[in-house]
């Protein structure tokens, strides 16, 4: 007999309620919010035309990132959440499409090359160091009437240490009537075309090429979406023969079904969107023909995903351009982002168990108009994956992430060594960067690559960011350089920016966020004498009194020894570190005051 104040509930009903609850978490997991405020000048500049890109990049090394936006220019960060047009020269042809970013002469400044289907509108910008960009005109990099094209991308594909450049050539949209074109970099500011059979021989309607180790042999692959822009072929994927050969020869892949299936192949993306440690893949179709794809790497077999596996990413219909992957809700998994030309785009999330849902209740669908490029980067220093999308003057706009959930993330800056010193290249494009943390008691590996172009004509920041859960410590993260160093980290603490620089160990709180001491309050000079044995003196300046911490860690980040931590009025401050007992070698000393540091390197000599 049933109490009168009781109702029964069967048990499908709980499971339907179970869902309803996980689905209500996960619709406000993600807190974006479009900025309106008219004193930004992103807010207020004109936008027209379509299919062109954005990216997030921090042009003048000041630890904020700055938007670059095809066919206006370059947006700098103010660091008050507040961006100013910044005047270059990049702000050039209305035909402009795609850019990509790296520093291709490794001098610490990261350059741009920008493609477009007119005629002597496609460039390489060498980034001067001083807020000023260069038009690089000569050599056969500079044939800009030569190099038209649609999509682009830098990887050093050879492994010398040098970004190279693909430029995918859409035969037959604009002036564009040739094959691809694949620039080798020499290492000394000039290139030189390469032919490359297969690839740099083939007239096609090549879109957006993305540079990826997809088998983790530790070199780069090419992938190119090749879309006729409303029918169907094979798209053009390239293994590269180095590890195999010793020759970074790019041969055509015949894998199905990655390379069989018929496709209006737009952007692909490698991501290991399941956690289990290798990379599966995902291509946005334009046409209504082909949906959008989502191929599951099972050991190295793919297997192509149907609704009923993972939901409907790969079965809703649209004109599909980007796919942008990052972990926008900080839970240990990553997020789908995918614009549509003339609808809203679609957001899918990622419920951890190899399903996405779309959800449609976030700003983004309020979005009216074609939406084309995207980029993901932290632009406001606050831990969470914030989105930029170009469209029409209606439909573009910055998406800032005020997720509120607590989950903790972490912000790696990879800097490669240089090929100077026999390393990688400095904006270490083709870095491989694996985390495992245990969420929910479950011990959880990710991976992520450093990559220059992950989206349609646009690419997501360079830094690495990932999201850890409820997880209070990352267990292990593991950094694979491309010249193949691997250096590992233990017990490394979430909720932290890092700068990780090849052979040189990690270091935290570089250009650290949220800082209640701005860089001009404090300084930091290098020590003296410089090498060292066994004392040297640590200079530092205060201009506004602070709390401050004064230390010392080895290259592999582990302290040594606190020097000062306390109140100290303004004014100059000299202070003796004794080595004594320490080995030689290179040593890390940090000032900090609030959250923000300043760190430098010392050598210990005997």
């Amino acid at each position: 007999m049933k109490h009168p104040n009781i109702v029964s509930i069967k048990p499908k009903h709980i499971f339907i309620i179970i869902l309803m609850i996980i689905f209500t978490r996960d619709t406000f997991s993600q807190n974006f919010v479009k900025v309106t405020d008219s004193a930004n000048a992103i807010v207020t500049s004109q936008f027209s035309g379509n299919y062109f890109g954005t990216s997030w990049v921090d042009v003048d090394n000041d630890g904020y990132l700055d938007l670059y936006i095809n066919r206006k220019g370059i947006y700098r960060n103010n660091g008050n959440g507040n961006f100013s047009m910044y005047g270059t020269i990049l702000e050039s042809n209305v035909n402009n499409l795609g850019n990509s970013w790296a520093d291709y002469n490794n001098d610490g400044f990261i350059d741009c090359w920008v493609t477009s289907t007119g005629a002597a509108a496609s460039f390489l910008f060498k980034n001067n160091g001083d807020g000023s960009f260069t038009k690089i005109t000569t050599g056969e990099i500079g044939d800009s009437s030569y190099n038209t094209g649609w999509g682009n991308a830098w990887a050093d594909y050879d492994n010398d240490g040098y970004p190279d450049l693909l430029i995918a050539a859409a035969n037959a949209f604009g002036t564009v009537n040739h094959s691809n074109r694949l620039y080798h970099n020499n290492g000394d500011g000039s290139f030189s075309r390469v032919n490359m059979p297969g690839l740099t021989d083939t007239l096609a309607p090549f879109t957006i090429p993305t540079w990826s180790d997809y088998d983790q042999d530790g070199d780069m692959d090419l992938f190119i979406g090749t879309g006729p822009g409303g029918s169907v072929a094979r798209d053009n994927l390239y293994k590269n023969m180095l590890k195999e050969t010793g020759t970074a020869t790019l041969v055509r892949l015949d894998l199905p079904p990655l390379s069989t299936d018929l496709q209006d192949g737009q952007v692909w993306n490698l991501i290991d969107y399941d956690n289990d440690g290798d990379l599966d893949a995902c291509l946005t179709n334009y046409a209504s023909s082909a949906t959008n794809r989502l191929y599951r790497n099972n050991n190295g077999t793919y297997e192509r995903m149907t609704e009923a596996q993972v939901g409907t990413i790969v079965s809703d219909l649209g004109l599909f351009l980007a796919n942008n992957w990052g972990d926008f809700d900080n839970d240990g998994d990553i997020d789908c982002f995918i614009t549509r030309e003339g609808a809203k785009p679609y957001y899918y999330n990622n419920n951890g168990n190899g399903t996405f849902t779309r959800l449609d209740s976030l700003a983004f669908s309020l979005i009216n108009g074609g939406n084309y490029g995207a980029t993901a980067g932290d632009y406001d220093k606050n831990g969470t994956l914030d989105l930029y999308v170009t469209g029409s003057t209606l439909s573009n706009g910055l998406y800032k992430n005020e997720l509120t959930n607590g989950y903790s993330w972490v912000n790696i800056r990879c800097i490669g060594g240089g090929p100077q010193n026999n390393l990688s290249n400095k904006s270490a494009i083709g870095t491989k960067v694996k985390a495992k943390a245990t969420i929910n008691g479950t011990s959880v590996w990710q991976y992520r690559e450093v990559l220059a172009q992950n989206s349609f004509n646009s690419m997501n920041m360079l830094n690495v960011h990932m999201g850890f859960g409820n997880a209070t410590v990352i267990d292990s993260l593991v950094i694979i350089w491309p010249k193949g160093l691997q250096e590992v980290y233990t017990n490394v603490q979430p909720n932290d920016f890092y700068n990780a620089t090849e052979g040189q160990g990690i270091v935290s709180g570089i250009n650290s966020f949220g800082s209640t001491v701005s860089p001009d309050k404090f300084k930091l000079y290098q020590n003296y004498p410089n090498p060292f044995n066994p004392k040297t003196l640590i200079g530092y300046e205060l201009t506004k009194s602070s709390k401050i911490s004064l230390k010392i860690f080895d290259i592999l980040g582990k302290e040594i020894r606190t020097l000062v931590s306390e109140f100290q009025p303004a004014g100059n401050y000299k202070v003796s570190f004794d080595g004594e007992g320490l080995p030689s070698g290179t040593y890390i000393y940090r000032l900090s005051a609030g959250e923000f540091s300043l760190t430098k390197k010392m050598t210990l000599l005997k």
